[in-house]
C-alpha cells in the first residue's frame, strides 16, 4: 500500500505479436483447459503432474556514487538507497516428452531517487537512476510473461531437443558439469559474457524464438535465434525490442584423460540492430547523431576450462576469447576481447580457499575520425557478473584482477574480488550498461576519458548463504577508489560505495 501522494506507477499487461510466442500461449492453454476439464487431481493429468514453480526475490540497495561537481537543479543525489521484490510464478505440464511451460513475472520498485542524473556526460548515479530515468516514478510495478514456451524432447530426433517461445538464454551455459569447481567456472566467469537474461536486474530480459539442441552429455551442438524482450531497467518486460535479434550457434565438448578434465566451445553470434538511434561510441557528436544506420556484428569465439590435481589441491586454467566484425552502422567493426585465468583450491584445507588471478582485455577505439570502430561491443549480457561492483563493463577495459573463494560451511560461500581497471585506449570512451533494453534508448552509457587511461581499483565481497532448502540469502559491499578518469568526470569526490542485501524464496 502507498502512502497518501505516492504515485505508484503500474503497467498493464500486454501481449507482444511475436507468432511464435502466441502460439506457444495457445498450446499452453489448451494444456490447462484439458487439466480444467478433466476428472482426474488437478495435479496429476493422464499420469503427468502439472509442475508448479515460485520464487520472491527481495533486495535492499544502497549506493554512495561518485560525487559530481555542481550540477544544473543543484540538488544532484548521489547518496540513496531504494527496495525491489520480483515474484515469478510458473506452471509446467509434460505429456510423452512434450513440455509446456507458462511463468509470470511481478517485479516492484520502491523509494527510487528522482534526483540521481546529473548533466551530460556524467548521467545517472547508479541503477537507482537507471530505473527512475525509464520509469519516471518513485514507485513502480509492473506484470507480464516472462516464459512461455513448448519443448519437444528426442520425437524428432534421438539427441535432439527443440524449444519454442518465450524463454531465457545464456550463451556458454549449454553444458553444466557435474564436477562443482568446474561448474563454478562455467556460471561465473565463461556463461553469459555476451547473451544472458541480465538477472542481477529487477525486470530481466527474455527472448521469443527457438533454440535447437543435439548431442549428449559429452558433446551438443546448440544453436538459437531470438528476439530480446524489453526489460532489466524498464519494467514493460512485456513487449519484444523491435527490430533486434539474434542469432547464437555453438559446439561444446567435454574430455576425461588422466591430465583432469577439459571443457571446451566454439561459438558464433550474429547480432542485427536496426533500431534507429544514435549508437553510445567515441564519434565527435554530430557524426555520431547522423550514423544511424543498422549495427550488424558477427562475433566469432571460443573458450576452454581446464581441471587438474596437483598436490594438495586442485589447479584451474581459463581462457576465453573472441574476435568481432562487420558494421557499426557506418563505420567497419573490428574488435576483440579475451582474458585468461589461473586458480588453485586447497581442497583438503578448512575452508577449501581458492586462489585465483585474472587477466580480462575488451579493446578501445583509439582513432575516433577513422571509418573503422574498435570498441569491443558486448551485445546482450548478464554484465554485472563480470563487473560486481556495476560501474563498468568489458568494452574498452583492461582488468587484472584476483579473487579469494572460501567455504566456511558446505551451504556458506564467501568471494573477494580486487581488481584493478584501465580504460584499453585513453581516445575512447568508460563504457557502462549491458545491452539493449527498450525501443528508445541504446543500451550502453559512455563517458569521456579525458586522455586518461586508469578507471581505478575495485575491492569488493559477497557471501551466499543457503539458510535452507527454500530460502538463500546474499550479502554484498563494494568500494571503488577512482582513477583520473573517474576524478575529470566527477570532481566532487573518486570514491564509490555500493551494496544490497537479498533473500530469495523458492519453491
Amino acid at each position: 500500500m502507498t502512502s497518501p501522494g505516492r504515485k505508484l506507477n503500474y503497467m498493464p499487461l500486454r501481449i507482444t505479436t511475436n507468432t511464435l510466442t502466441r502460439l506457444t500461449l495457445a498450446l499452453v492453454a489448451l494444456s490447462f483447459v484439458r487439466v480444467a476439464s478433466a476428472d482426474t487431481d488437478l495435479f496429476d493429468v493422464a499420469g503427468a503432474p502439472v509442475t508448479l514453480t515460485a520464487s520472491m526475490r527481495t533486495r535492499e540497495y544502497v549506493w554512495s556514487y561518485f560525487k559530481p561537481g555542481k550540477v544544473a537543479n543543484g540538488n544532484s543525489n548521489y547518496q540513496y538507497n531504494f527496495q525491489s521484490n520480483v515474484i515469478r510464478v510458473g506452471a509446467g505440464y509434460e505429456l510423452d516428452g512434450v513440455k509446456f511451460f507458462a511463468e509470470a513475472m511481478n517485479p516492484s520498485l520502491l523509494e527510487l531517487p528522482p534526483n540521481a542524473l546529473a548533466s551530460a556526460p556524467v548521467g545517472a548515479l547508479g541503477t537507482g537512476a537507471n530505473y527512475y530515468q525509464t520509469q519516471q516514478s518513485r514507485y513502480s510495478a509492473s506484470l507480464f510473461l516472462k516464459q512461455g514456451y513448448v519443448e519437444f524432447g528426442e520425437q524428432i530426433l534421438r539427441g535432439l531437443t527443440v524449444k519454442g517461445g518465450r524463454f531465457e538464454f545464456f550463451d556458454g551455459a549449454e553444458s553444466t558439469p557435474a564436477d562443482p569447481q568446474l561448474s563454478w567456472l562455467v556460471t561465473n566467469e565463461i556463461a553469459q559474457r555476451l547473451i544472458g537474461n541480465f538477472g542481477f536486474s529487477d525486470a530481466m530480459r527474455s527472448f521469443d524464438g527457438a533454440t535447437f539442441r543435439y548431442g549428449d552429455a559429452s558433446w551438443n551442438a546448440t544453436l538459437m535465434y531470438g528476439v530480446p524482450t524489453r526489460g532489466v531497467y524498464d519494467l514493460n518486460g512485456m513487449d519484444e525490442i523491435r527490430r533486434a535479434d539474434v542469432i547464437y550457434g555453438a559446439l561444446n565438448k567435454q574430455l576425461e584423460s588422466r591430465l583432469g578434465t577439459t571443457l571446451g566451445r566454439a561459438f558464433y553470434i550474429w547480432y542485427d540492430d536496426n533500431r534507429g538511434l544514435t549508437p553510445t561510441d567515441n564519434e565527435p557528436s554530430a557524426a555520431a547523431k547522423a550514423n544511424t544506420r543498422a549495427i550488424s556484428i558477427s562475433t566469432l569465439g571460443g573458450d576452454l576450462v581446464h581441471k587438474l590435481r596437483v598436490g594438495p589441491g586442485s589447479m584451474d586454467l581459463l581462457i576465453w576469447g573472441a574476435y568481432q566484425i562487420g558494421s557499426w552502422g557506418k563505420l567497419t567493426q573490428s574488435a576483440y576481447a579475451y582474458t585468461a585465468q589461473a586458480g588453485y583450491r586447497l581442497d583438503s584445507v578448512p575452508w577449501q580457499p581458492w586462489f585465483r588471478a585474472l587477466y580480462t582485455f575488451g579493446s578501445g577505439d583509439s582513432d575516433k575520425h577513422d571509418s573503422t570502430h574498435g570498441t569491443f561491443f558486448q551485445i546482450l549480457p548478464t554484465a554485472r557478473i563480470y563487473a560486481l561492483t556495476p560501474v563498468f563493463n568489458m568494452m574498452n577495459t583492461t582488468d587484472l584482477g584476483g579473487q579469494l573463494i572460501l567455504k566456511p560451511l558446505q551451504n556458506i560461500e564467501w568471494r573477494s574480488d580486487l581488481d584493478a581497471l584501465w580504460l584499453s585506449s585513453s581516445r575512447d570512451l568508460w563504457y557502462a550498461g549491458g545491452g539493449a533494453f527498450d525501443n528508445h534508448l541504446f543500451g550502453y552509457t559512455g563517458r569521456p576519458s579525458f586522455g586518461h587511461s586508469y578507471l581505478g581499483t575495485v575491492l569488493d565481497t559477497g557471501v551466499n548463504w543457503k539458510a535452507c532448502r527454500h530460502l538463500n540469502l546474499y550479502f554484498y559491499a563494494g568500494q571503488m577508489f577512482g582513477g583520473p578518469v573517474v576524478g575529470s568526470n566527477f570532481p566532487g569526490g573518486r570514491g564509490l560505495t555500493f551494496g544490497y542485501a537479498e533473500s530469495t524464496l523458492s519453491f
